[in-house]
């Protein structure tokens, strides 16, 4: 039998290796809002624990012994084959911030690890120390990573910080020091903090995986507009007026949108009436410009577009999403806060 050693994995950043690709809200077209159409938003799961320990090497007949011919088999380290190194050792090679956001993979990171911090308080261990060389990180790419503290805990440590102020500590240590005029990661970090306080004791901490800075550009859309579906077909009456009282923020809509190509014409369809200038009347346009705008490219392409070579160029889910982010920047931060504060379960809207 051959002496040679286990093949090695991919050996390129996981940002860089390449993952099958699935489905999304993008370049689809997205239903009326009067349909019951819902874009699908592929569920996330989390490892809420570490991995079985497993032997580094093994004999052929599994049983830990030599085979009949006396040669052993090539250590294999399972980490690597596995594609696994604790948060200290990813931090050497994997950046955390870009362009003025989260990367995927840190996205991934934190979303897995407040999972598992939810998963631990349901248990009622709610202490224990979270530091980088503790946790474990893991996944064949970006859209598969996850990370989980290891050892797993069994029982609270009460001489230990609680895991929610590791948790900041942890975020705040991997951003470093940045420019807080990002309104989402400013918000992010608000929450963390009041969280780690002890201000937020009763905040379901399972709620901050959904947090605008957390979700990808794909997702962040979906968030509006599946909120909207779901309070328009399974809220009460009354969601509006809720939304109205606990999210006081005034907000230009009509001076916004008019005279903006398409965005324009989703506002007259409605018009002032329906579209408040407050935080509740950015909200509703802006699922309605969602599912709403392309037909409106459409319309005019059929009207005035003659030249079949010109083609008809369709906006993304995404590039619709990016204006909206520009007429409306609270919007988010306004539309999670209303979530929480209602106590509805993000993971049951998306």
């Amino acid at each position: 039998m051959g002496g040679g050693g286990a093949s090695v994995r991919d050996s390129k950043p996981v940002s860089q290796r390449g993952c099958v690709k699935w489905k999304t809200l993008t370049g689809q077209r997205v239903a009326s809002r009067h349909s019951r159409f819902r874009p699908p938003l592929s569920s996330l799961s989390f490892f809420t624990s570490s991995p079985d320990k497993l032997p580094a090497h093994t004999s052929m007949d599994g049983k830990g012994s030599a085979s009949a011919s006396g040669s052993a088999l090539p250590t294999v380290d399972l980490n690597v084959l596995l594609g696994r190194r604790t948060l200290n050792k990813f931090l050497e090679t994997e950046n955390s911030f870009d362009n003025n956001k989260i990367t995927p993979i840190y996205q991934r990171i934190f979303r897995s690890l407040i999972g598992a911090i939810s998963e631990l308080e349901s248990r009622g261990i709610t202490r224990g120390y979270l530091q980088p060389h503790q946790i474990m990180v893991g996944g064949p790419c970006v859209e598969f990573m996850k990370a989980w503290p290891l050892p797993r805990p069994e029982e609270d440590n009460p001489t230990a910080p609680t895991y929610r102020k590791e948790f900041d500590s942890l975020v705040r240590k991997i951003l470093g020091e940045r420019d807080f005029s990002n309104l989402e990661l400013n918000h992010f970090l608000h929450i963390t903090a009041s969280a780690a306080s002890g201000q937020e004791s009763l905040f379901n901490f399972r709620q901050l995986q959904w947090h605008p800075i957390l979700l990808s550009s794909a997702e962040l859309p979906q968030l509006v507009y599946h909120l909207f579906l779901h309070l328009d077909m399974m809220g009460t009456s009354s969601w509006k007026e809720d939304f109205r009282q606990m999210i006081q923020r005034d907000v230009e809509v009509r001076g916004t949108v008019l005279g903006v190509d398409y965005f324009s014409d989703v506002y007259n369809l409605e018009g002032p009436q329906y579209y408040e200038e407050n935080a509740l009347g950015a909200f509703l346009y802006s699922a309605n410009a969602i599912s709403d705008v392309n037909g409106y490219i459409r319309k005019a392409f059929k009207q005035y577009m003659k030249d079949e070579e010109k083609g008809m160029e369709l906006m993304t889910v995404e590039q619709i999403f990016d204006v909206l982010i520009s007429f409306f920047p609270h919007m988010l931060v306004d539309v999670y806060d209303f979530l929480v504060k209602k106590g509805l379960p993000i993971d049951d809207v998306l």
